[in-house]
């Protein structure tokens, strides 16, 4: 979804964001396995004071008041996230929607649970970092670890009419998601891993002796080592791909004010 008229600079980015959230929640797939996640873990939810950071429409914070939690903060930064999140927890006692950047949220009581989903496509291009950047500190992070896995593929699998060789050719050291059909794609090696508390903001990746001309990236969520979901299966997170032109790549990211920059480059 798109905006396609002038908008001031602020109106642009809060509709944007909202926009956002419909494309993940109408990933069924992700929505169920983030609920799979507290679910399975009810009892650490149960009784216990939770925080949402990000929470969107309030989904997820709605399915941790209905586990038992004592108290959950719903904390959005987004203006029109923040109302629609109000609308639908109101009729729950335990649930306070707090208008504030987890960044600089300040909860005057010790809290449990902090429910995530801030990875991106290539896990830390869009808001993990701000994990490091508390003013509280949870006893536990829902989820705790990330991996961008990558994979090699021949090119003369994936081209078609459309994207053809010669396509290919002209996006040399460029990372675009979504240009090919993501279905039974397998991640085949770790390039970067995040933990709680352990980021890794640049690597460096050796491809020799693997076979295939197209290299692609896909984001892999684990909580404890138990495996959530993957790109792929949840839409929401795309593979990214990108033509092969050599057998090392550095690959960093530079947080920013809002977002984070990526730097991509094969090193000859």
């Amino acid at each position: 979804m798109d905006i396609m008229n002038e908008l001031t600079p602020k109106r642009f980015n809060d509709i944007d964001d909202m926009l956002a959230f419909v494309s993940i929640y109408d990933d069924e797939n992700r929505l169920k396995s983030y609920k799979k996640l507290l679910g399975d873990n009810r009892s650490e939810i149960k009784g216990k004071v939770c925080v949402e950071a990000g929470c969107g429409f309030g989904i997820l914070s709605e399915y941790m008041a209905n586990l038992g939690a004592e108290k959950v903060y719903a904390v959005e930064a987004n203006p029109l996230l923040y109302e629609l999140a109000l609308e639908r927890l109101q009729k729950y006692p335990n649930v306070t929607v707090v208008h504030s950047d987890i960044r600089d949220f300040q909860p005057d009581q010790p809290i449990d649970v902090l429910l995530q989903e801030l990875y991106g496509q290539l896990l830390y291009d869009e808001d993990i970092y701000v994990l490091d950047e508390l003013k509280f500190a949870p006893k536990q992070v829902f989820p705790n670890q990330a991996v961008l896995m990558g994979g090699l593929a021949d090119s003369a699998d994936f081209v078609d009419e459309c994207v053809t060789l010669s396509v290919l050719e002209k996006l040399e050291d460029c990372l675009v998601s979504g240009l090919f059909d993501d279905e039974d794609v397998k991640l085949l090696f770790p390039v970067i891993n995040w933990k709680y508390k352990i980021s890794n903001f640049e690597c460096q990746c050796d491809l020799a002796g693997k076979k295939g001309d197209l290299l692609y990236f896909g984001l892999q969520i684990y909580h404890n080592d138990q495996f959530i979901c993957q790109a792929g299966e949840c839409h929401n997170w795309s593979l990214v791909w990108t033509p092969r032109a050599g057998d090392k790549f550095s690959l960093r990211f530079h947080p920013q004010k809002r977002g984070t920059d990526v730097l991509f480059e094969w090193l000859r």
